[in-house]
């Protein structure tokens, strides 16, 4: 388990400038910190966005938590707490180990041991939004998933860590079946597929890029992307996509996309990528 400090690295950029005039009504405020005894544990790993989910709501109702990061290849940890390898998983005193994003969410948000309840709406029904990220998906697998196993993030430390998400993670167009076939797909094959998609870059960013500038009508505001609803689980379920989005260098967000970002990065505590952009 790598603890919290390894990411201390990490610093938030300066929060772009954001007009208040498209502030959203009520606007959120960060609430009293939360600290029980003992503090609730989460474990994750970094770059996974359902991880980064927990970590956003967590840090928006100002809970105070143990952040885990469990190595990629580490099968044992997790199935012990859960059953099966699986991210994130939220454990405290008095409440069995469990697992799925939204569920933890939803714990948090509904117990008034963690602050104030009904902190976050639920989630709309935006197809605009779920129609966006597919449009993306392709583009930010080849661009997203080379990328992770570059970097310094703490679940992929070791080798066997970032060949365990090599093996496990296929690049379009393969599918995952073919792609984990032995037959078909040595290790070895499989990193230089890894390797050679980024010699794709330049197109890719172009293409993602231009996405980005399809998604700024669909933000309302720096302060949530669903106007009639205020801060919800839209919020938490974005934001997790497009941080990890700001690990590849060249990327261009519009101002409100980066209004949008910079603002819960600050709020909800947890540091985005431009740093170590690749």
């Amino acid at each position: 388990v790598v603890k919290m400090w390894h990411l201390a690295l990490l610093v938030l950029e300066g929060v772009s400038g954001f007009s208040a005039t498209t502030a959203a009504p009520g606007s959120f405020v960060r609430p009293a910190p939360v600290v029980l005894d003992p503090i609730p544990t989460v474990f994750v790993y970094d770059h996974c966005p359902f991880c980064v989910r927990v970590r956003l709501a967590m840090g928006l109702k100002n809970i105070k938590h143990d952040v885990r990061f469990m190595a990629n290849d580490d099968v044992a940890l997790p199935t012990s707490k859960v059953g099966k390898k699986i991210a994130p998983i939220f454990e405290m005193a008095g409440v069995e180990p469990f697992a799925e994003s939204l569920d933890i969410v939803r714990f948090v948000d509904s117990d008034p041991k963690f602050g104030p309840t009904g902190t976050f709406k639920e989630m709309s029904d935006r197809t605009d939004l779920k129609a966006w990220q597919k449009s993306v998906q392709e583009p930010l697998r080849k661009l997203q998933r080379p990328r992770y196993v570059k970097t310094v993030l703490p679940e992929f430390a070791t080798a066997s860590a970032r060949e365990a998400f090599v093996k496990n993670h296929q690049l379009p167009p393969y599918e995952k079946k073919d792609w984990k076939d032995e037959a078909q797909f040595t290790m070895s094959k499989r990193w230089d597929l890894y390797e050679s998609v980024m010699d794709e870059t330049e197109t890719l960013v172009a293409e993602v890029n231009q996405r980005l500038k399809l998604l700024e009508p669909l933000i309302h505001s720096e302060t949530c992307v669903t106007g009639d609803l205020g801060l919800s689980l839209d919020d938490i379920d974005l934001f997790s996509r497009l941080r990890s989005i700001t690990l590849i260098k060249g990327i261009v967000f519009p101002p409100k996309v980066r209004a949008y970002l910079d603002y819960f990065a600050e709020q909800g505590d947890v540091p985005l990528y431009d740093p170590i952009a690749l």
